[in-house]
């Protein structure tokens, strides 16, 4: 296609598409970012460098325009209180807060939950990131990680940063290392932006007397003491257990027992297939055009509706 003129522009323009380039910068053989987008801010990035993830953030914004493009806008009020969401989910007399909801409550509010399992080789991923594009919002869940609780607590801080207007129009905060707990625990002490996503998540998900139950948990549960625990103590509070022995692990920094505490949740399981499947239910790839369908459907795992 470069052998020629017209394909050499064909070739930037697609590959501007693709990863949030401009074009006109490509054919001149410069790499740089389109004009109306502001550099993302980097967050958690003792393991992973935020010049390691400037790939997989210009992919996830790129897919963030498409997908944006093809769902509708629903109204989306970006200054809401933890409260408020948690109100709205649970409003329902058989509601609980758990991933199905937190994810539903997402799209049916015109934010979109996008998963990148399919990057390309060598491209360094980062946790999860909100984004911005104008005035509408996205959410990318990056993270190879199957606990629901997990990829709730992903969902929900990001959900934080959006409703308390964090990240400005055009623009994107990624979370390189969300689910590194010692260097997570380190940074968010000092980041006033993550210590209020963090509390917005807490509170979302498990409601303002998690912590004093939990804080009654003795101090050498075992894994599986601990999910019975959760599973005992969730009914009351209209929640998922996990979110509680995540909120245990954040209190006491028992992170490998919470970790083992999760695998005894069966409903903890298979996060990442309702990630993708939501994705697969919520567009229609079709109305992408020719060069981004097999672009999104491949990155995202959707792939083409049957």
């Amino acid at each position: 296609m470069a052998s020629s003129t017209s394909g050499l522009r064909e070739t930037a323009l697609l590959l501007g598409r693709r990863l949030n380039l401009d074009a006109a910068a490509l054919m001149e053989g410069r790499v740089q970012a389109v004009r109306e987008v502001s550099p993302p801010r980097y967050k958690h990035t003792v393991r992973v460098t935020a010049e390691q993830l400037v790939p997989a953030t210009l992919i996830a914004s790129s897919l963030a325009k498409a997908i944006l493009g093809a769902t509708p806008e629903r109204g989306f009020l970006p200054s809401q209180r933890a409260a408020d969401v948690r109100a709205d989910l649970l409003a329902p007399p058989e509601a609980r807060i758990d991933f199905e909801s937190l994810l539903g409550y997402c799209w049916q509010h015109g934010i979109p939950i996008i998963p990148l399992p399919n990057l390309p080789k060598g491209v360094r991923k980062m946790d999860a990131a909100a984004i911005r594009v104008g005035q509408r919002s996205a959410i990318v869940i990056a993270l190879r990680n199957n606990s629901k609780a997990w990829l709730s607590f992903l969902l929900a801080h990001e959900l934080g940063h959006l409703c308390l207007n964090h990240v400005s129009s055009d623009t994107a905060i990624v979370e390189g290392s969300l689910s590194d707990s010692t260097e997570f625990d380190a940074q968010s002490q000092h980041d006033t932006q993550e210590l209020e996503a963090n509390a917005f998540a807490h509170t979302l998900l498990a409601g303002p007397q998690a912590d004093a139950i939990v804080r009654g948990w003795s101090s050498n549960l075992t894994p599986i003491a601990m999910a019975n625990r959760a599973i005992d103590e969730a009914v009351a509070l209209r929640t998922a257990p996990g979110h509680l022995i995540l909120r245990y692990a954040f209190l006491t920094h028992r992170w490998p027992d919470a970790r083992s505490a999760l695998n005894f949740l069966a409903e903890d399981l298979d996060a990442q297939s309702g990630l993708v499947e939501r994705l697969r239910e919520e567009i229609d790839t079709a109305s992408l055009g020719n060069d981004l369908q097999e672009y999104v459907e491949q990155i995202t795992g959707i792939g083409p509706k049957s």
